[in-house]
């Protein structure tokens, strides 16, 4: 039996992958939690085998989580994440993640990838490998260059969220949060939010 715990914050997602786990014979859901100090904190007292993780959480999240759950504890990680591009995978299997699925990918591509890293082996998912190859291939973009949490920043500010709104969400100081949207307008040669939100939509991230 392969014993899984859940870090989604988004309730209707995670209900519908319960669901869809709840399926197979050779899973048991042990636990949830909807942000990374909730994972942290209750990881601990559960025995499970494979922590399916989202990388965008409240609080405590992205490759700095990942890299903490796998010092902590032994146990196996699939990340679940909505960005397929090469650094996230690249970064979060150098901080330990076992399992990389977009969430775009099938349903069996997950159970199979749960499967295959709570058997030991390191795997992503067919979409995350298509992905992985073309951006391989395509001259770099200067988005590529950003950091996961530079990342999160800039889908929120192009989604129109303000500084004070992304600080709050992400549990993070109005300065820290200022300074990388500095750091975004330099890395993307933008002068404003609004150039920000047109390279969005120029490049298919928006």
């Amino acid at each position: 039996m392969i014993r899984l715990f859940i870090a989604d914050d988004h309730a209707i997602f995670r209900e519908g992958l319960k669901q869809i786990l709840a399926e197979q014979p050779d899973f048991e859901i042990v636990g949830e939690a909807t942000t990374g100090d909730g994972l942290v904190e209750r990881l601990g007292a559960l025995g499970c085998d494979v922590v399916l993780l989202d990388l965008s959480m409240p609080g405590r999240s992205g490759i700095a989580l990942v890299r903490d759950v796998a010092a902590a504890r032994s146990v196996h990680i699939v990340v679940l994440s909505m960005h397929d591009e090469r650094q996230y995978v690249i970064e979060a299997l150098k901080a330990g993640a076992d399992g990389y699925v977009t969430k775009a990918s099938a349903s069996d591509q997950l159970i199979e990838t749960i499967r295959r890293a709570a058997a030991g082996e390191r795997v992503i998912s067919p979409s995350a490998s298509q992905a992985l190859i073309r951006q391989m291939l395509e001259p770099e973009l200067p988005h590529t260059a950003l950091t996961p949490r530079e990342r999160q920043i800039f889908d929120r500010l192009v989604a129109g969220l303000s500084v004070s709104a992304i600080a709050r969400q992400l549990d993070l100081s109005i300065k820290t949060v200022s300074t990388h949207k500095s750091n975004l307008l330099i890395k993307l040669d933008a002068g404003t939010t609004a150039d920000l939100v047109r390279y969005a939509l120029a490049h298919g991230l928006a």
